[in-house]
């Protein structure tokens, strides 16, 4: 018996202590997130809200943003409304989210595209003789 765990064992290299602690380390994050499935976006984890829309206090709390900001800038971000109340949904977050998104690299690049831009004569200068 023990010389057929053996021959099956063969094939495989052992796993080291090193090793064996990463797979230890693997298994402890995806028990916290609540499986692979979790991870991988098939299912909602159970801790997941089910709600469609929430508030502007749970709404402030996700963006990490104060709920102030958030109501006196109303009028200019998307969100729903039944009657006098507001919601936001998840695609308004993120939209939210998106139209604040700040590229340093790509200010760098328009900053030095316009500074070109000031070195080009005017089409209107006047004609050297």
């Amino acid at each position: 018996m023990m010389s057929a765990v053996a021959s099956a064992n063969a094939g495989t290299p052992a796993l080291g202590p090193n090793e064996l602690q990463g797979l230890a380390a693997v298994m402890s994050l995806l028990a916290q997130a609540g499986g692979i499935d979790a991870l991988l976006g098939n299912r909602q984890s159970e801790h997941r809200d089910k709600r469609l829309h929430i508030g502007y206090s749970e709404a402030a709390e996700r963006l990490n943003i104060p709920e102030k900001w958030l109501r006196e800038r109303i009028s200019t971000l998307p969100h729903r409304k039944f009657g006098k109340f507001v919601q936001f949904a998840e695609e308004d977050l993120r939209t939210i989210s998106d139209m604040h998104f700040v590229n340093p690299g790509m200010a760098a690049e328009r900053e030095h595209e316009s500074a070109l831009m000031t070195l080009q004569p005017s089409k209107r200068s006047r004609k050297r003789f």
